[in-house]
């Protein structure tokens, strides 16, 4: 408790960057308001990293980034295992900064550090196994290729998973060999700035990790620095599209992990129990703030009406309130911009003929008060042509369609521009393989939902990103190929011209 106590008596102070290990007192002359949806109370004042707080991190990475490749890969593993150690011993003081930053529930948050965990520890072990591999195939020559790391790399995270999205991105970068300098949403900034400060503690090299809360301007600004070899972005296929534009002009490195709309595909011979609870918490958790939520329920015809009534007992009895509670399950909305836009898209659901079965706005319980709370909601009667069916939502709304057939399926889950992930719940062992070779998502889930490992490759196709974030993925998007041939043989003639 006294861990909580500090983080709240922490979220209080004026945040600055945390350049080469300190917070750096230069003052930017713009100032970012961070506020608790829940209460709408402003809960700290977080200075707009500018350009020249850019570039000093960027030296400061290439400084550490030096001292880091110095080091044998095992002892670069053993540092990031001490860091690891300390956020969990802090997680219960990161949960409460994330909690009053972005409304996720205390319980959820606070599991969050211990979960994440594994994943650090994971790339941790990984340090000094970046092989890379012989080209045998010109005699009397060793041809052989190596990875390099790429140097110094922009992180830019997203608000919905502060904790997690810090952890997997700069893990996975350290243990290539390369710094960071991370750029955490101004929404929700105070955990990475603390996990920063832990990877100090930690022994890391001053300037390995750097954070520089601020808007999409310190983003840009960052992405367009020379010094920033390579980009990993997680965020809205909108500002997706502009840095893969500035990167690209620049010729860096991009990882992008974009939206999504996927599809939880129900099929009459399914364990229905589970696909009613893996579909209704895949959705909704976290209030639906998940690029990987599920928030297309395609159901057979055949067993609909009885599927989406007893989901919508199930939705009815998910708990909306204080994200302090140790009973609710689901807080506010991150911001009354994002309250809004969420409202925006329930309006439209009822103007394009779609039915509300549950919620529709406001929670009864907080119709009246501060906060930015909705009400899990499911549509029935949707059209796959319909907005609410097409586009990014990013709010506790679920649209139910029916389909007859695996082709109908296939058709229905396919017929949108994202493809990040999609679940599909059946028994049928070669539906399900079938399902999984026709879908376009980068990740398919069968009976199960939202299953993440960091030896798993995750990322998306089509306006779902670029590259991949994860296991294998993230090795390849965070190095660059060396390939060195040697020539040793005496028989192999030495390039030349025979009569000069």
């Amino acid at each position: 408790m006294r861990m909580v106590e500090r983080a709240q008596a922490r979220l209080e102070e004026r945040v600055a960057p945390l350049i080469g290990g300190e917070r750096d007192p230069r003052d930017s002359g713009e100032t970012l308001p961070v506020v608790n949806p829940a209460t709408e109370q402003q809960v700290a004042t977080v200075v707009n990293a500018d350009r020249d707080h850019v570039a000093a991190a960027v030296d400061q990475a290439w400084s550490a980034h030096r001292a880091w490749l110095a080091m044998p890969p095992n002892r670069r593993g053993e540092l990031m295992w001490r860091w690891s150690e300390l956020i969990t011993e802090h997680a219960p003081a990161l949960g409460a900064m994330d909690t009053a930053c972005m409304g996720q529930p205390l319980a959820d948050t606070q599991r969050e550090a211990p979960g994440t965990i594994g994943r650090m520890r994971y790339w941790a072990g990984m340090t000094d196994k970046i092989f890379g591999h012989e080209v045998p195939v010109v005699p009397g020559h060793l041809s052989y290729v190596k990875r390099d790391p790429l140097g110094v790399v922009g992180v830019v995270t997203p608000w919905n998973g502060p904790i997690s999205s810090f952890v997997n991105r700069v893990s996975a970068a350290l243990a290539c060999g390369n710094a960071v300098v991370v750029k955490p949403s101004e929404l929700s900034p105070l955990s990475a700035l603390r996990m920063a400060e832990l990877a100090g503690e930690a022994g890391l090299p001053p300037g390995l990790v750097n954070v520089l809360p601020g808007d999409g301007r310190t983003g840009a600004q960052l992405i367009e620095h020379p010094g920033i070899n390579g980009i990993s972005f997680t965020g809205s296929v909108a500002t997706g599209r502009r840095v893969a534009a500035a990167a690209g002009g620049a010729l860096k490195k991009t990882v992008l992990e974009l939206g999504g709309k996927s599809p939880s595909i129900v099929f009459a011979d399914a364990d229905l129990d589970a696909a009613l609870r893996g579909s209704i918490w895949g959705v909704f958790h976290n209030s639906g703030q998940a690029c990987v939520a599920g928030t297309r329920l395609l159901v057979q015809r055949s067993i609909a009406d009885d599927f989406v009534a007893r989901l919508a007992q199930r939705a009815q009895r998910v708990r909306v309130g204080d994200p302090t509670s140790a009973e609710v399950h689901l807080g506010p909305l991150v911001s009354r911009r994002h309250y809004e836009i969420v409202t925006g898209y329930l309006q439209i659901g009822r103007d394009e003929g779609a039915t509300v079965a549950v919620g529709g706005g406001r929670p009864t319980e907080h119709a009246e008060g501060p906060g930015y709370y909705v009400a899990p909601t499911v549509f029935t009667g949707v059209a796959s042509s319909m907005r609410i069916a097409q586009e990014e939502i990013f709010g506790p709304v679920l649209s139910v369609l029916t389909f007859e057939t695996e082709d109908d399926a296939v058709a229905l889950a396919n017929d949108v521009e994202y493809g990040l992930s999609a679940a599909i719940w059946t028994r049928d062992v070669g539906r399900m393989l079938r399902l999984a070779d026709a879908l376009l998502a980068g990740t398919i889930w069968g009976n199960t939902a939202r299953l993440l490992h960091p030896a798993l490759p995750f990322g998306g196709f089509r306006s779902s990103g670029i590259g991949n974030a994860s296991g294998e993925g993230a090795i390849e998007g965070n190095t660059r190929l060396k390939r060195i041939s040697i020539r040793y043989g005496s028989q192999s003639t030495s390039p030349g011209w025979d009569d000069v």
